[in-house]
């Protein structure tokens, strides 16, 4: 009962960041908008998880960073297991990706979170435009290679050897 109750809150505040949004945001204008199919949006999730771990420890004021990365775990967790709370959770992982720019802009004002912040807006950029272009043998390898680490995380050894490439995309993605 009390899950239920949970999650129909849960439901309600995502509708309503959902409306907000609408307000500000066109559909075509939106993270993922491009993105060819469910697949490629996955892996862009997936990529951001991965690529911001070291930074998510060193902002934990940043609300939205840590609710984003827990439920893009979730996600992740509900397509590797096949439940039925995935596609919800997905939606969820989408709107909060869209909306995550605008608290990283309200949190770059912070002069000494400023350069951490300008690096995970590079990293929200890589993740959500390479994941989006990849090519799909690449997304396919990603998704295959998706399990859990010994602590029952999502991991990826695809993407931890895919670092270096996306650690330069990230410098350059900065730079602009």
């Amino acid at each position: 009962m009390k899950q239920d109750s949970q999650k129909e809150m849960r439901k309600q505040m995502f509708d309503r960041m959902e409306a907000e949004l609408q307000k500000t945001c066109k559909p075509e204008e939106r993270m993922f908008a491009l993105h060819t199919d469910e697949d490629h949006i996955i892996v862009s999730h997936a990529l951001f998880l991965i690529m911001s771990k070291l930074l998510a420890t060193k902002l934990p004021s940043l609300k939205g960073l840590y609710l984003l990365r827990k439920l893009e775990e979730e996600m992740l967790t509900a397509y590797l297991t096949e439940s039925d709370g995935f596609p919800e959770l997905l939606c969820y992982c989408n709107l909060l990706y869209d909306m995550f720019p605008y608290e990283l802009a309200a949190a770059a004002r912070n002069a000494v979170i400023a350069s951490k912040i300008r690096k995970l807006q590079a990293i929200g950029m890589v993740a959500a435009g390479y994941g989006g272009i990849m090519e799909d043998d690449t997304v396919d390898d990603i998704l295959d290679d998706m399990d859990f680490d010994r602590n029952n995380k999502v991991c990826s050894h695809v993407i931890e050897l895919m670092m270096p490439q996306l650690n330069e995309l990230v410098k350059r993605e900065k730079i602009y």
